[in-house]
């Protein structure tokens, strides 16, 4: 029978040298991490209507972008 850590710090070191590596979300397939700098108001509001609406700022953002894509005459393919 195997012994059990003693402290918690030996536990979540243990947990986590036996938990295999997993790729980030932004690294799987073919998928580019991008940065977006916001003021505070404008990051405040994006927030809210995310929290009304009960969607996520990320969702809101990929509409935002299929909205510009579509008014530039490009086809809404952000998913």
């Amino acid at each position: 029978m195997t012994k059990k850590p003693t402290t918690l710090a030996a536990s979540l070191a243990k947990k986590t040298s036996a938990a295999p590596e997993a790729a980030s979300p932004a690294l799987v397939g073919d998928i580019r991490t991008l940065t977006l700098r916001l003021p505070p108001i404008v990051h405040d509001q994006l927030r809210e209507m995310a929290f009304i609406s009960r969607r996520s700022q990320h969702a809101l953002l990929l509409e935002a972008l299929n909205l510009l894509f579509e008014r530039h005459g490009r086809p809404p393919i952000a998913a």
